[in-house]
């Protein structure tokens, strides 16, 4: 094809000096045309082209007789094509099923490949239930777990990173937002202050909790105070908790059926704070290895025993305060108590720990430390009905036991 040049007056009733109406406009070789541009003027109502700005990058002024209000435009009527894949496009329900049978690892690939996968894999049914357990975290990828449909997520032993911050602005729209977290292991993962708050403060239908080693300050527990529907609450080994705190906790958690508060230093005024808000409905509970000077005594067993006739399981472990009195408690109360737990109870008398024999709800009776090896056979023949230090660990409001592939019932492996 030729390349030819052109020049157009600047307005269509222009003339030229000699006045004839028909004078052939001869071409000119400063202009170029080309196959989908013209030059017209701005007051002509013709479609400006999306590559209009590339194109003014062309020098024009070759020519003086044309106006600077000209711009190359596209031709009205200039087909336009359609996208060639827009037929093909596949609805998002139909996507969320076929994601529904990846495995989290080829899902987290397919939401690489565009925008709709990463939408729909974003909130996928197959992330109900996550296993983070024991790998490396961010800050960032708590907020990204946080935004997801999870209902079971398992932290534990999680290997969080201390240095790396998200900025201000996604902490505090993590702050605001909200979770469907039902189920929460964080046990032994050794998170920050700042983690768990990105953690537990979006969540408002927590149903069993763990913060087990974890830092349990008056932030953290005014978190876990917002879950009034939390039925097991693990805070065994946990630093940091205040009487504020834990009245917090407690005051407001008052559907606990299981309690774990087993090693984390309470103090006597705290575990008062705890037994004065104890419920009936309570069926399980630690209390081993409170603080040796002034932790659990005498006084304080007999104060919740009045609350706790629903108590089937009751952990006095490593209290070296508790005494006999404890005993004569247990006998007189407790009417549904089938599993005790008095293991290094060493200011308890063994002649008195024999009367439990005859309790007649109770079944499993740990006394770990209490009974000389010489003797443990005559203490055996003794308590012949009970069933005695078979129970080396006690798994109250623990997510899981002997390493099960379930947290509360729930089965963490993907197949």
């Amino acid at each position: 094809m030729s390349r030819f040049t052109a020049r157009f007056p600047s307005t269509f009733e222009d003339k030229d000096d000699s006045g004839d109406e028909n004078k052939t406009v001869f071409a000119d070789e400063s202009i170029p045309v080309f196959p989908c541009y013209n030059l017209y003027p701005r007051s002509s109502k013709l479609s400006v082209s999306g590559n209009s700005a590339r194109l003014k990058s062309i020098s024009l002024n070759d020519n003086n007789d044309i106006e600077e209000d000209t711009l190359p435009i596209r031709r009205i009527g200039a087909r336009k094509r359609d996208n060639p894949f827009k037929k093909y496009q596949v609805p998002d329900e139909i996507v969320d099923v076929i994601f529904s049978n990846l495995r989290k690892r080829d899902l987290l690939s397919a939401m690489q490949v565009c925008q709709q996968f990463y939408a729909v894999g974003h909130l996928s049914r197959n992330w109900t239930t996550t296993d983070v357990m024991e790998r490396p975290i961010t800050e960032l990828t708590l907020i990204t777990l946080m935004k997801r449909k999870i209902r079971v997520l398992r932290l534990a032993g999680a290997k969080p990173d201390p240095i790396s911050r998200v900025n201000v602005r996604m902490f505090a729209a993590c702050m605001l937002g909200t979770s469907r977290i039902e189920f929460l292991d964080l046990s032994r993962a050794n998170l920050t202050v700042r983690q768990l708050l990105i953690l537990l403060k979006p969540c408002r239908k927590l149903q069993c909790l763990s913060v087990e080693g974890n830092v349990l300050d008056d932030q953290v527990a005014s978190c876990i105070s917002d879950n009034k529907n939390l039925r097991e609450l693990d805070i065994s080994m946990t630093r940091g908790i205040s009487i504020n705190g834990a009245r917090m906790i407690f005051q407001k958690c008052n559907n606990l059926e299981q309690l774990n508060a087993s090693w984390c230093g309470l103090s006597e005024p705290i575990l008062r704070v705890v037994i004065d808000n104890i419920t009936d409905k309570l069926r399980k509970l630690n209390l081993s290895g409170s603080i040796r000077e002034n932790g659990l005594n005498d006084e304080l067993v007999d104060a919740f025993s009045a609350k706790a006739d629903n108590i089937t399981d009751l952990d006095l472990s490593d209290n070296g305060q508790l005494g006999d009195a404890v005993v004569a408690t247990i006998m007189a109360r407790f009417p549904k108590l089938t599993h005790l737990s008095l293991n290094r109870c060493y200011a308890m008398d063994p002649n008195i720990i024999v009367h439990l024999n005859i309790k007649p709800s109770l079944i499993y009776l740990n006394v770990h430390g209490c009974i000389t090896d010489n003797n443990m056979k005559l203490f055996l023949q003794m308590c012949d009905r009970l069933k005695c230090n078979t129970q080396l660990f006690n798994f109250t409001a623990k997510p899981t036991s002997n390493n099960a592939p379930f947290i509360w019932g729930h089965n963490m492996l993907e197949y």
